[in-house]
């Protein structure tokens, strides 16, 4: 998938994410998600971090070289066990729940209706450029625009879960999140796994 290609998928999720945002009830913002202790509020504060988080990325353009060359690779080093992805899941739950009453709803759903769309609007006058991931990796672009891809997919899911709402997400944003997943995982592990020949404990591959 091009780097316009992705920066396309990734806008038709925030898409999907402002409209659902539109439409919620004050009573919906307090409903319980499959995430222990994040209600919706805490869970849609923490997402939107992340179209808040590319519109610094993408003035974060450096001539430095990738120090991983695919998404995968780093989520991958995030989500080892002693990885930031485990050691900071506190710390990660606190903020969202604390930016849940940091910031009004409007505004939370406006990370997603306005400050995502015109990241990646500069995004695609960038083109294959190379970004420091805050300050955690050298990435190129397009690989920054996939994790997006996979946090924004993965969350939808959760947030249309806690609605009881029929599961609803773009397919390029599903097809190209599981391509990520699969690739963060054990490729002999993964095979076997999928195809029934071995019991591992090979899931999650990201959490």
């Amino acid at each position: 998938m091009s780097i316009d290609d992705r920066l396309t998928t990734l806008d038709a999720l925030w898409s999907v994410w402002a409209a659902t945002g539109k439409g919620l009830a004050d009573d919906d913002w307090r409903r319980p998600t499959r995430l222990e202790g994040w209600d919706l509020r805490a869970l849609w504060a923490h997402s939107a971090g992340w179209p808040f988080g590319f519109s610094i990325l993408v003035g974060r353009v450096t001539d430095a070289a990738p120090t991983h060359d695919t998404a995968a690779a780093l989520l991958a080093e995030f989500n080892v066990p002693d990885g930031i992805a485990n050691t900071t899941r506190d710390r990660v739950a606190e903020a969202g729940r604390d930016d849940a009453n940091r910031y009004t709803v409007d505004q939370l759903v406006d990370q997603f209706a306005t400050t995502g769309p015109q990241a990646i609007a500069q995004a695609r006058g960038l083109g294959e450029a190379t970004v420091d991931y805050f300050g955690r990796a050298v990435l190129p672009l397009g690989e920054a625009v996939s994790i997006g891809i996979v946090e924004a997919t993965v969350h939808l899911l959760d947030v249309q879960r806690a609605l009881g709402h029929t599961p609803d997400v773009p397919l390029a944003g599903l097809e190209h999140s599981a391509d990520v997943l699969a690739h963060i995982a054990p490729p002999i592990d993964f095979v076997e796994a999928a195809t029934g020949r071995a019991s591992t404990d090979l899931f999650p591959v990201m959490s």
